[in-house]
């Protein structure tokens, strides 16, 4: 599980979150775990396949957390 100092770590200025992520990154930024992020993927979550490599952005993974906010 990801602390609060491991988030920030992911989120400091040196080391910069771009729009796109890898997916462990794309978890440690909604500070959930791998396998959730996948969960979020079946819930519709649009995460980009070009060969092996699998990113999402951040805009993606704002609008879906706003989608699906109460």
């Amino acid at each position: 599980m990801l602390t609060k100092n491991t988030l920030q770590e992911k989120v400091e200025p040196n080391n910069f979150i771009g729009e796109w992520m890898d997916l462990k990154t794309a978890a440690a930024y909604l500070n959930v775990s791998y396998k959730t992020l996948r969960t979020f993927q079946i819930m519709g979550l649009e995460i980009v396949e070009i060969g092996r490599i699998r990113r999402v952005s951040k805009t993606a993974l704002d609008n879906f957390m706003y989608k699906h906010s109460i």
